[in-house]
């Protein structure tokens, strides 16, 4: 993603939200529930209002997409927020959480950690104190208001991006949007719009609308955001010019988003997109017979001491049992030093180990139920050969995608070679990470040079190696010098 491309789809998510009216569901908060309606009215959505908690799974099962608005929580609203979220969740739509004074009680803070528990979010959007307190931080909130300016909030917005898989939005005097492998700064503002109640849950149901209306989660949240700070800019400028008050200048603000389209995105949007390292850049695929007889769990340990980030259990001819005791030590391993821990296949053996997810095949179980059976927090990778698979996964909420194999390797020895154009069309397309698979090793990685790659998975080059620590550490090198 660079800026000619962002502008490129905040265009196309604009066009997209007034031809398909998405129908956007909001559990939010009674002080500006009445605004969230209208504004998303205004950028051509259609709102519906339903938080009972006897029907709000059944609104949201037919919503495009979901709202959770913290500004008013309680025990019974949290118990209605995880209900629909989970339902959201069960069938693939997109929720935007505003975390609304989180970091200002202790009720909210640990009803927070619930919800995120139970709940897999598409956005989260919050001020800096909110954002930086749901990395765990130690800051103090105000309320509703931030007491940090939002760029110290930048760390804290990627931490919670690649903790919860998901867009982090901080908004205040510079917007920023990540996905922890890009960040988004917006540089449209007005400090007018401090004066009116309720921008920030406005944002958030116009980050929705674009949601629903089937932009990515980076997209829509840029979007929400934009949307609110170009209407806030472009009416600051009447009222320096004629002094008509607040309440004009709110009343601006909403016709401004009402008549938003692509050439205020082109021509007025100050927008900057900055590409920062996946936070997995060195994946390990685990092969002991590519350990050429040193001990298997010496290796993979050294190969996560030189920068492995996130390591795939992958044993084709071993016994469930055996599978299984290996999955647990390995796991043990892992998690001692901070690292991600999937099942290759086995769904099984991660649902029993309690695993951080699982890598699927085209042949494995659908994501979809794996998703039900494991968890919607889980890692779901999926292996894909060409555009069509890969799209599907990314629709189905694949968290990445697999792709190989780069060179002919005897690991996997039916698998086609895939083109480097095959590579740019989904590093290029696609919104999740793209990760490049088999037979890459020290020496090789230049051929991937150019194609925006977002890491490399790695089997016996790293556990081959005399010093598999060494050999990690330099192909990691390696592959962030290409990267550049």
């Amino acid at each position: 993603m660079n800026k000619e491309r962002m502008i490129k789809e905040l265009c196309k998510a604009i066009a997209d939200v007034k031809e398909k009216k998405p129908l956007i569901e909001q559990v939010t908060n009674y002080v500006t529930i009445n605004d969230c309606a209208n504004v998303t009215l205004a950028i051509g959505a259609s709102p519906v209002m339903g938080d009972g908690y006897e029907e709000v799974d059944q609104m949201t099962m037919i919503a495009d997409a979901l709202v959770l608005n913290y500004g008013i929580i309680n025990g019974e609203s949290l118990k209605t927020m995880i209900k629909a979220g989970r339902t959201a969740n069960e069938y693939n739509i997109g929720i935007v959480l505003d975390p609304v004074g989180v970091g200002a009680t202790k009720f909210r803070n640990e009803a927070i950690v619930d919800l995120l528990d139970q709940v897999h979010q598409s956005i989260i959007k919050g001020n800096a104190s909110e954002i930086m307190s749901l990395s765990g931080m130690d800051t103090k909130s105000k309320g509703v208001d931030s007491s940090a300016d939002s760029l110290e909030a930048l760390d804290a917005a990627v931490k919670v991006a690649r903790d919860y898989r998901c867009v982090c939005a901080v908004t205040g005097r510079i917007d920023i949007i990540t996905d922890g492998r890009h960040i988004v700064k917006i540089y449209n503002e007005s400090d007018l719009l401090s004066y009116i109640t309720g921008t920030g849950c406005m944002i958030t149901s116009l980050a929705a609308s674009f949601l629903g209306a089937g932009a990515s989660p980076l997209v829509s949240a840029v979007a929400g955001i934009l949307t609110m700070a170009i209407a806030g800019e472009e009416a600051a400028v009447r009222e320096n010019e004629e002094n008509n008050g607040i309440a004009t200048y709110r009343e601006d603000v909403m016709n401004n988003i009402y008549r938003l389209n692509q050439y205020s995105i082109r021509d007025i949007a100050k927008i900057e997109v900055e590409k920062v390292e996946y936070k997995y850049p060195m994946y390990l695929v685990t092969d002991e017979m590519a350990c050429r007889g040193k001990d298997f769990y010496e290796s993979v340990e050294a190969s996560i001491r030189g920068g492995a980030k996130i390591v795939q259990l992958r044993e084709k001819d071993m016994s469930t049992r055996d599978f299984y005791k290996r999955a647990l030590r390995l796991k043990e391993i892992c998690h001692k030093h901070g690292v991600a821990f999937v099942i290759n296949d086995r769904l099984d053996i991660a649902m029993a180990v309690d695993a951080d997810g699982v890598h699927l095949g085209q042949s494995d179980m659908p994501i979809q139920m794996a998703k039900k059976m494991l968890g919607h927090n889980k890692i779901i990778g999926i292996s894909a050969k060409n555009m069509e698979e890969a799209l599907e996964a990314q629709e189905y909420g694949a968290d990445y995608i697999g792709v190989g194999a780069i060179f002919a390797t005897d690991t996997k020895k039916d698998s086609a070679v895939i083109s480097l154009e095959t590579i740019r069309e989904m590093t290029g397309s696609l919104h999740i990470p793209v990760l490049a698979i088999g037979g890459l090793g020290l020496g090789k990685l230049d051929y991937l040079k150019d194609t925006a790659i977002d890491g490399i998975c790695v089997i016996s080059d790293i556990l081959g190696a005399d010093d598999p620590e060494d050999r990690t550490r330099k192909l990691l090198d390696e592959y962030r010098f290409i990267d550049k």
